[in-house]
This record gives C-alpha cells, sequence and structure tokens, in this order.
C-alpha cells in the first residue's frame, strides 16, 4: 500500500511540474537549462536580448553566411577569449548548435508548446534560412570532398627547404576577413622550419597558369 501511494504522490507531483512548466511556456517564460549565448534572463523570467553577446551570434551567422568554417569561427572565438554564460571553452559542437538555434529567430518551444515570436529576435530570418541552407549542403558534401575542394594541393605541394608536405590552413584577420594559405607541415608541428606561409590563391593560380603552360607547349 505503502508503494502504491508513492507512486500516486510521484505521479502527481511530476503532472503538477509539468502544468507548471507549460504554463511558464504559454508566458514563454524561461523554464530551466542552458540559457543561449546572446541571451540573459530578467527578474520574471523572460528571454531579453544581452547587449554584449548577442552581436556575437549574429557576427558567427554573417561569417558562416560568408563562407567561414565552423573551425575558423570556434578560432575566432577562443583568440577573444570567448566563452560559453557558464564560462565553457567554445567548441565546434556548441557553434553548430548555435548555428541551427531557432531560439535566434525569435521562436520559444516547451514540449508541445510553440511560439515563433515568443524571444527577441537576434538572427534575421532570410540570414537564418541560408545559414541552414549552407549547413545542408555541408552535410551532404563528404569531409574528404570539401578538403580537396579548398586546398588542391594537398599532397602535391612540398616545402623547398626540408620537403615536407605543405598543407592548408586558414584564419579570420581583426576586419573578419577569411585568409587561406599553405604551411611546411613542421611548422605546424613546432619544429625547425622557417618557411614562410604561401597564399592559397597566389600559388594554386601559379600551379595552374604553369600546368597550362606545359601542356601548350
Amino acid at each position: 500500500m505503502l508503494e502504491g501511494h508513492a507512486e500516486y504522490f510521484s505521479a502527481e507531483l511530476s503532472e503538477k511540474v509539468i502544468r507548471g512548466l507549460t504554463e511558464n511556456a504559454l508566458k514563454c517564460r524561461y523554464n530551466g537549462g542552458s540559457v543561449p549565448l546572446g541571451y540573459v534572463i530578467d527578474d520574471e523570467k523572460h528571454f531579453q536580448i544581452d547587449p554584449v553577446s548577442a552581436p556575437i551570434v549574429l557576427e558567427m551567422y554573417t561569417l558562416y553566411d560568408k563562407g567561414a568554417t565552423i573551425k575558423e569561427l570556434v578560432d575566432l572565438l577562443s583568440e577573444r577569449g570567448i566563452t560559453t554564460p557558464r564560462s565553457k571553452k567554445i567548441s565546434i559542437d556548441i557553434i553548430t548548435d548555435m548555428l541551427k538555434n531557432r531560439k535566434y529567430i525569435g521562436e520559444y518551444k516547451y514540449r508541445t508548446v510553440v511560439n515563433p515570436n515568443g524571444i527577441p529576435a537576434i538572427v534575421p530570418q532570410d540570414l537564418f534560412d541560408r545559414v541552414q541552407e549552407r549547413r545542408a549542403k555541408n552535410k551532404k558534401a563528404p569531409a574528404r570532398k570539401k578538403a580537396n575542394d579548398e586546398y588542391i594541393l594537398t599532397t602535391k605541394l612540398f616545402c623547398g627547404k626540408d620537403g615536407v608536405y605543405m598543407v592548408g590552413e586558414s584564419g579570420t584577420s581583426r576586419n573578419m576577413s577569411v585568409h587561406r594559405y599553405y604551411r611546411c607541415v613542421n611548422t605546424k608541428k613546432k619544429r625547425l622550419c622557417d618557411k614562410k606561409p604561401v597564399k592559397k590563391k597566389l600559388i594554386e593560380n601559379r600551379v595552374v597558369e604553369t600546368t597550362i603552360e606545359m601542356i601548350g607547349q
């Protein structure tokens, strides 16, 4: 009998909790869990835009839309010392979740409760849609094919100083421009090689032009 009473009270408590959370959801109130970067929770448990971190979220969407990779976004935020609201280091998984989080277009969701305008939006709908299209394309593309498309001289370009492979790398400057180049693998591994990086576009164009000249001879 005691077990029966315990199960009854447990079920009743669970139902009351869910009912309370659902009532909160109907008012678009915070129901616990991680608060996404870009938002803060006010005294009435509503999502509000954080003027400090919200521009970072919009910047990540904009850079990804313009061609930056998720890894480049992670590196950029790491260089700035930016962390999550819980002081966690920014990772690829965090950026991936950020780029698909519908809260950023103002959508509030809890169980069956969905309010498309329940939260202040940080990202415009058209930008969000473009980012989802690019994510879908990148997800379908095999990783090796993407790497080969981006750095066509991978496994074909060698350092003139120590004869080892030069590999593709990228970085983002202070003005948010993405730069791609080839670097000697020994400099990546902090070994002794002072070969300077070579701009990707410059060396690839040179190789293509030389190849065409050789074929034409």
